[in-house]
Parts: C-alpha cells; sequence; structure tokens
C-alpha cells in the first residue's frame, strides 16, 4: 500500500486558466509619464525583464529585442507574436536628488546621490484585452562616499527587484502538481515522493510546493494543508523527486489511504530560501 500511486490533477495556472504549458508572454519598451533618461528606462526594464526570465514560469518575447512594430499598438504588436499576455511597464514617477554633504572620513566635501521611482506594471490577457493584474511598486536608493553617483544610487534602488518580479509573475503564474508515488519512508514519516512534474513544466530544482490535502466529506469539499516538499531532482519530462520538508507524517497516512487528494501548489517566492 505504501507505492499506491494517486491519480492527481497536474496545472499551470494563470490566475483562471488551466494548462501543463508555459505562457508566453510579451514585454513592452517600457513608457514614462515623465521626462527620463533613456538610460534609466533602459536599465529598470532590464532589471525586470531578469528577474522575470529567472523564474522560469513563462516564455518571455521581448519588444527590444525583437523589433516592435510603432504602427501598432503594444496589444495589436503582442497579438502579432501570439502571444498569451502582455506585460506593460509604465514609470509614473522619479525623483533624482544630488546633496552635498560633508563625509568627516574622506576629509572633504562629497556628494549623496538619492534614487526613488514609482514602477506600474500590468499584466494583460492578449485574446480579449482584459487587464488581469496591476502591481505598483515603489523603489529607494541611495550612493555615498567617493565613487558616488546617480547611477549607483539607481543600482542600489533596484536590488530588490528580481525578488518582486519572483513574486509578480509566481502569484499569476502558479504551478498545481500531484504526488504520483511514495519514494521513501521510515516507518513513520514520508521521507521522499515522486510528482507528475518534470522537464516539460515551468519547475526548477529546489522549487517548494504545499502539499494539500482535498477530497469530499459526506457531500461538502475541503482542502486543508498537511505539508512541504521540496525538488530534490528532475528525472524526465513528466517526474521529478522530491524530498518532504513538512508534514511526513500526514502524507504518509493519506498516500497508504488512498481516500483522498494529495495536491501540490507552487509557494510564493522568498527572499532567502531555507
Amino acid at each position: 500500500m505504501k507505492n499506491k500511486v494517486l491519480l492527481i490533477c497536474l496545472s499551470l495556472l494563470i490566475s483562471l486558466g488551466v494548462s501543463a504549458q508555459k505562457y508566453t508572454i510579451y514585454i513592452d519598451d517600457f513608457n514614462s509619464e515623465i521626462k527620463i533618461p533613456n538610460k534609466v528606462l533602459s536599465t529598470i526594464r532590464n532589471v525586470v525583464l531578469d528577474g522575470i526570465q529567472q523564474t522560469n514560469r513563462v516564455n518571455i518575447i521581448d519588444a527590444v529585442s525583437v523589433g516592435a512594430n510603432l504602427n501598432l499598438s503594444p496589444l495589436e504588436d503582442a497579438r502579432r507574436f501570439r502571444a498569451d499576455y502582455l506585460l506593460r511597464g509604465n514609470i509614473v514617477s522619479r525623483e533624482a536628488t544630488d546633496d552635498g554633504s560633508s563625509h568627516p572620513r574622506y576629509h572633504s566635501r562629497e556628494n549623496s546621490f538619492k534614487e526613488k521611482f514609482k514602477l506600474q506594471l500590468d499584466l494583460i490577457r492578449t485574446s480579449d484585452g482584459t487587464t488581469i493584474g496591476t502591481r505598483i511598486y515603489e523603489e529607494t536608493g541611495s550612493s555615498s562616499g567617493k565613487d558616488a553617483s546617480q547611477f549607483a544610487a539607481l543600482e542600489h534602488s533596484l536590488l530588490g527587484m528580481s525578488y518582486e518580479m519572483r513574486n509578480f509573475i509566481e502569484n499569476y503564474f502558479k504551478v498545481y502538481g500531484s504526488i504520483l508515488k511514495l519514494a521513501g519512508d521510515n516507518g513513520k514519516k514520508a521521507k521522499t515522493v515522486y510528482i507528475n512534474l518534470g522537464y516539460d513544466d515551468p519547475i526548477k530544482e529546489g522549487q517548494r510546493f504545499d502539499v494539500m490535502e482535498d477530497g469530499m466529506i459526506d457531500g461538502n469539499y475541503m482542502e486543508d494543508k498537511v505539508g512541504e516538499v521540496r525538488i530534490d531532482k528532475i528525472m524526465g519530462p513528466k517526474i521529478s523527486l522530491c524530498k518532504v520538508n513538512k508534514g511526513g507524517e500526514d502524507i504518509l497516512r493519506i498516500i497508504n489511504e488512498g481516500k483522498i487528494t494529495l495536491r501540490l501548489v507552487s509557494r510564493k517566492a522568498k527572499l532567502f530560501d531555507d
């Protein structure tokens, strides 16, 4: 009974849809409601782009790289490339200041640069033009001392942006999976399990999933978090080995009973993984 296979649904959820594929996002060239140097705009955009790429959740079409058609709207251009979603970026406001300040350790008057900007991101479904998500990020940074510069202050303001992008994408592009089979236990709790996510899915080694127990009890739907697993090794197109981080006793019990579904839900990003 320990190795009893559980048939569980796996899907990639994008707020309102389910699919095993990676969805494609067209990222526009970003606009600004204020006058802003091109270098600043492109730097912010590149960090956003890099943060999204690191999630491995979606395919990206970069409007700058592929050459946007200026005669089309960003939405029309996204449809031209058959992207599922359009991500529009807009710099709503920016404060860049250069405040003279004294730094005794350098025995001279040095400049202290500050950077503050507000970025709005809109995630738009291309099929009907519906905006399914909007986020506004306010980032600040500073640079002072002998080698201080405004660009260094901008770079400091962007230090957390990759993490912010992970949260943004993982909020709308959750991965759902299932436990296929028990891989190892110590008689009291599950230690390792196989799941039906692999190379074909938007996952990576080290990624964590909440394990949810769901099913029907006396005609009522129930769902409860019972544990957590972490991908240890991706072994094939649709199979990976996971270590059980939490809830090993409950996971083993449910697998042995084989009565209630164990469903995996990708967790939100953390700044530092445990």
